[in-house]
């Protein structure tokens, strides 16, 4: 794994907005632009570490599975803060499986060492639509001899294929908050791959959903919504004023909705994953140690919300590298884990590479590349495309 330096296409916003990705730049707190798609780097890789992040997303998976099943048998969920409410709800979609279509594990790597599990994207995951086309159009463009560890497109169309029978109507819905050109992107790139398994499909905004007494959710022309993909956190639907409905209503009975992802993601979309991972695999070569409450015994720690997105309210206690940081935001008053500090490497100056491995239809199924300046990777990271050498080999 490495990080490699190449000229910029002239033209890469262009070409990058053309394919979807409406944000190719991020506002910094100075007011500034900068490149949120990097076009003038990528990260190469030899097949062996490929086959080897494969290998470690399949077992990391099985391995959630397992801890989901620890949590439900054991009722662990207030350890997790997830509401009395939605209880009955998570443990009866962990058993009937709804229909589930994607996920993403967070890793540090650098080639050397086993990934660690940073932590799991397992409800609302996006950095889709620059991992599943426009990294893979960049590399036919600039590299095209090359490969790339990259099915997303497919494995997405053959999930919707697999989950739902022929021709059922999908609902799309995204926010309209002010991240909501993220949001739509990556409904709308979710939405074409059903298009393309041969499902009709609608789209709206969360906001535009309708509750009908008599219909149940409905759309804005007041169409029952059967199917519903949504791109808007369990954690926040359990506490809208529709959550009741939405808890009630819940199934393919008459009149009912099947929400994807469905409730069962709040399990693994939530910090308390980690340590009830650890304590079912104790050290394990992929995870990192973690525990509910308090750092017990570790020297070095990363304090973590449970349910904190983007990097917020993050503490890195690391007295021994001389790293002490911590950033704001919103959460925090639900709890914390706190796991040990294993920092990003810096790779090629300071930029720090998280990988995003994606998971489709519970199958290993390609990467995309965040990197920060700093340790702690946030809304203002960089995604960069990556390529496996032809022939290359680790050693």
């Amino acid at each position: 794994m490495r990080r490699v330096r190449i000229d910029a296409r002239p033209d890469w916003r262009e070409i990058v907005s053309a394919q979807g990705l409406v944000y190719c730049e991020t506002r910094h707190p100075d007011g500034s632009l900068k490149p949120y798609w990097e076009d003038s780097a990528y990260y190469s890789f030899v097949e062996e570490e490929i086959r080897e992040l494969e290998r470690v997303t399949a077992e990391l998976f099985a391995m959630c599975v397992a801890a989901g099943d620890r949590i439900v048998e054991e009722g662990l969920y207030r350890r997790l803060g997830i509401p009395e409410g939605a209880v009955q709800r998570i443990a009866e979609t962990w058993h009937s499986e709804p229909p589930s279509v994607l996920g993403r594990f967070d890793l540090r790597y650098d080639g050397h060492g086993p990934p660690k599990l940073l932590e799991f994207n397992a409800d609302t995951p996006t950095a889709l639509v620059e991992s599943a086309v426009v990294q893979w159009n960049w590399l036919e463009d600039r590299f095209p001899d090359q490969d790339q560890w990259n099915e997303i497109h497919e494995r997405l169309i053959l999930a919707w294929q697999r989950q739902l029978p022929e021709g059922s109507l999908i609902h799309f819905a995204h926010t309209s908050s002010e991240r909501s050109g993220e949001d739509l992107m990556n409904v709308a790139y979710v939405q074409d791959t059903a298009a393309q398994a041969g499902h009709p499909t609608r789209s709206l905004a969360v906001e535009q959903i309708g509750w009908n007494p008599l219909l149940g959710f409905v759309d804005t022309a007041d169409r029952h919504i059967e199917r519903i993909f949504k791109l808007y956190p369990w954690e926040w639907m359990v506490t809208e004023p529709f959550a009741r409905h939405c808890l009630d209503w819940m199934g393919e009975g008459v009149n009912q909705t099947v929400w994807i992802e469905p409730i069962y993601k709040m399990l693994w979309s939530n910090k308390g994953l980690l340590p009830v991972l650890w304590e079912l695999f104790p050290g394990h070569p992929n995870l990192l140690a973690t525990y509910f409450d308090s750092p017990r015994h570790l020297p070095e720690y990363v304090r973590k919300p449970l349910l904190s997105r983007e990097g917020e309210n993050i503490e890195i206690f690391a007295p021994d590298h001389g790293v002490r940081l911590e950033t704001g935001g919103d959460y925090g008053a639900e709890g914390y884990v706190y796991q040990e500090f294993a920092p990003v490497p810096a790779c090629d100056g300071p930029n720090h590479p998280v990988i995003g491995s994606w998971v489709v239809d519970g199958e290993p199924a390609g990467m995309g590349i965040r990197e920060s300046d700093g340790l702690i990777t946030d809304n203002l990271s960089r995604f960069v495309p990556h390529l496996i050498e032809e022939g290359g080999s680790s050693e």
